[in-house]
């Protein structure tokens, strides 16, 4: 298990941390894998504000270009 720590912008942190949005659409560059821990830093724009959400990886999906998801990223699912 890795812990893998990104930055997110306040209109995606706040529909993630009260769980309405359970997944992330990120480039593919930490080998996140199901059983991570991802860490998301609430930052806006200039500034992290001290916020912190904490969600263990379930899910990651690489390599679905047939389906719209970009070349070099992935979706990962997460839960709490």
């Amino acid at each position: 298990m890795q812990i893998v720590h990104k930055k997110i912008l306040p209109e995606f942190f706040r529909p993630v941390y009260t769980g309405e949005k359970n997944f992330e659409i990120r480039k593919d560059e930490d080998n996140i894998e199901p059983g991570d821990l991802l860490v998301l830093d609430e930052w806006d724009g200039r500034n992290y504000t001290g916020r912190i959400v904490h969600r263990t990886v379930k899910y990651v999906l690489r390599d679905a270009e047939d389906y719209g998801l970009m070349s070099g990223y992935c979706i990962i699912g997460f839960g709490f």
